[in-house]
């Protein structure tokens, strides 16, 4: 199957391995992420999809606080694959890697995820496939499974309004138009998730982060 297009974190294939250093010093990366992992509220005991993982910063944050967890984690880029193989091998983690085409989630409706996890992906995907993508996620889940997000928002202030103005140009004025407007969570109730709601939320150099959880039917 055919790849479906999509635009890198970095909007350009050559800033991709810089991701993680650009993004360390102009953006709370590890303070959201940590928050994202403290509403998951783990156990220890559960198997977790990282839906578009990226360099796998954040399953390897949760590997690191609970080590006994399962993680899949999936992506589009074949580049950001290969950074995150060999963090996680630096890590010393066990975290399994699949590629995502992006048509067609490679789990064939399993209902086998106790929760799944997406962090500052959906800003990425266009209106359509956003929601074809939170259509499928449900039929990922284990009845009453959890799926927690971060990702941008509608902005809490003039400042982050003007950040994410000029932040949209590098990821197309119709991927984040969701986003800017505030609609993820009803796309997400769209989907099939119930109790949707806003936990918290973070104004960054970029725009207003929000993280989101909600549960499956």
């Amino acid at each position: 199957m055919k790849t479906s297009s999509y635009i890198p974190a970095l909007r350009y294939h050559w800033l991709t391995g810089f991701y993680d250093f650009l993004l360390g010093i102009t953006f709370p990366e590890k303070k959201i992420k940590q928050a994202l992992i403290e509403q998951l509220n783990l156990t220890g005991n559960e198997t977790i999809l990282d839906f578009g993982c990226g360099t796998a910063t954040l399953s390897i944050m949760i590997k690191k606080n609970f080590p006994s967890v399962r993680i899949i984690a999936i992506d589009v880029d074949d580049k950001v694959l290969s950074l995150a193989e060999e963090k996680i091998k630096q890590a010393g983690e066990i975290i399994e890697l699949k590629k995502y085409d992006g048509e067609d989630l490679p789990f064939n409706a399993c209902h086998c995820f106790d929760k799944i996890v997406s962090s500052l992906v959906f800003h990425h995907i266009s209106t359509m496939r956003k929601r074809i993508i939170l259509g499928q996620l449900p039929k990922l889940l284990k009845p009453k499974g959890e799926f927690h997000i971060a990702d941008f928002g509608k902005a809490s202030s003039l400042y982050t309004k003007l950040a994410f103005a000029i932040f949209r140009r590098f990821d197309g004025e119709e991927n984040t138009r969701v986003n800017a407007l505030g609609l993820l969570p009803e796309f997400i109730k769209e989907g099939g998730f119930q109790e949707v709601k806003i936990t918290q939320s973070f104004g960054t150099a970029y725009g207003t982060v929000y993280l989101i959880k909600s549960f499956n039917i």
